[in-house]
């Protein structure tokens, strides 16, 4: 099994916001194990990183969790040394490039009819060049397109 998780578990994980212990659970499995390391992309990486610092934002202006500057240093600091470590999580170069056709073929067929975002088609095309069959999101339209394209797909909670 190779799995793909995308960037809104890792940051609900990361951050250790409520329903990170049933991602942890999920992934932690002796099934999934065995897809560890995880992949990460830079866009991945990027994405990541930005909605880290955006929950400390939105803290401040009435977000849905409470999130200190300080919980996301160490929430990013944990997620980097996890990627240095390369059991839980390994860097994975992907160019754009090469996921450019998958991209395309999948906002063409699908985007019409169904509205997917931009990095819903970036990561799904991200897991598929990468060879994985199961996709772990929050995002009950990513999870869509995940089963659309032929991956087994989970909600992370």
């Amino acid at each position: 099994m190779s799995l793909y998780v995308d960037a809104n578990v890792l940051v609900r994980l990361y951050l250790q916001l409520p329903g990170h212990r049933g991602i942890l659970d999920q992934i932690s499995v002796r099934s999934a194990r065995a897809a560890w390391p995880l992949p990460v992309t830079d866009l991945l990486r990027f994405e990541v990183t930005n909605a880290i610092h955006r929950m400390v934002f939105e803290s401040r202006s009435g977000g849905q969790w409470r999130v200190t500057p300080e919980s996301a240093v160490l929430g990013l600091a944990e997620f980097s040394q996890h990627q240095e470590e390369g059991v839980f999580l390994r860097r994975s170069p992907l160019t754009l490039a090469e996921i450019e056709l998958e991209f395309i073929s999948m906002a063409t067929r699908y985007t019409p009819k169904l509205g997917f975002r931009t990095y819903d088609i970036l990561h799904v095309a991200s897991a598929l060049a990468l060879r994985a069959d199961r996709f772990i999101s929050l995002d009950a339209k990513a999870n869509e397109l995940a089963r659309l394209v032929g991956m087994a797909t989970s909600s992370g909670e």
